[in-house]
């Protein structure tokens, strides 16, 4: 579930702090060595067999070791916040168990989204879990009752030429597929291919669907984990880097358990995709916003 590997770890850490690096060595060598020195002393055998170039050598190898290990760049880190756990972690979504957050667009029943989108994946996973267009089908029926109380307004769209159901920041569609669950919340203005405007969203946008869908997430994760991707990436047009993302996201979970109150799960997970491991560093990440819970 966690990406990347601990070698791609290593070698970014080294890119992002090789003076960390040294440092990291260095101690683990004069550690090791502190400990290693009176053993010796006290144990005439390991005198003999374990000195010269065959300790100098060891002792390099462990050290080397040990820190590579300690520069690697984390995958994951927790966060807890009162009796909750917030964990930011790289990884795949959809292999996290509990529920997966999916934004889509406000337009929610899209069928034609950008290949890329989650919102593409799930459709191809109902597509795929029936023959013919029995998943099609599958889909239209979950979203139709999963959203059959939720208010909307019917407008007419250049990009279809017709009248479509167009939902409120935040609406959320729960839907179960083969045992797994999850969460789709409207968030843009568009999914469809080759019809993705610049201002597709925006960050006061993104806050206000946030806060909207932690609210239903209070009511429908009964007790399971949360799983959500790093929202405002990918179509939505936000100018922002994936650090900077990253803080609202976090920010708009937080507000929400400090206004909300308790959401009925004691683990929400942030999923980021790997290819941002070298743009977001969870150490300092970590160390800004722990400090403050």
């Amino acid at each position: 579930m966690i990406y990347p590997n601990l070698a791609q770890r290593v070698i970014i850490g080294i890119k992002k702090q090789p003076l960390k690096l040294l440092t990291s060595i260095f101690l683990a060598y004069a550690a090791i060595w502190t400990i290693l020195e009176p053993i010796i002393g006290i144990v005439p055998n390991a005198a003999q067999s374990f000195s010269g170039d065959v300790k100098f050598f060891t002792l390099i190898v462990i050290s080397l070791c040990i820190g590579f290990y300690r520069n690697a760049v984390p995958n994951s880190i927790n966060i807890k916040h009162g009796n909750y756990s917030i964990v930011i972690l790289f990884g795949d979504l959809f292999s996290c168990n509990g529920f997966k957050v999916i934004p889509v667009s406000r337009y929610f029943f899209e069928t034609q989204v950008v290949p890329t989108s989650l919102q593409s994946k799930i459709i191809q996973m109902f597509v795929q879990s029936r023959e013919g267009d029995k998943g099609f089908s599958l889909y239209n029926q979950s979203l139709s009752s999963a959203l059959q109380s939720t208010a909307y307004e019917e407008r007419h769209r250049g990009a279809t030429n017709q009248k479509e159901r167009y939902y409120p920041l935040g609406a959320t569609a729960v839907l179960e597929l083969d045992g797994n669950n999850y969460m789709m919340f409207a968030l843009t203005e568009t999914e469809l291919k080759g019809y993705i405007p610049k201002d597709n969203c925006n960050v006061s946008r993104m806050w206000i669907a946030l806060e909207n869908f932690w609210r239903e997430a209070r009511i429908n994760a009964r007790g399971k984990v949360i799983n959500i991707p790093l929202i405002g990436s990918g179509v939505t047009g936000i100018k922002l880097n994936p650090s900077r993302l990253l803080e609202v996201n976090f920010l708009a979970l937080v507000n929400e358990l400090e206004e909300g109150g308790k959401i009925t799960t004691e683990e929400v997970r942030i999923v980021l995709h790997p290819k941002y491991i070298e743009d977001i560093n969870l150490s300092d990440f970590q160390s800004i916003w722990s400090s403050g819970f």
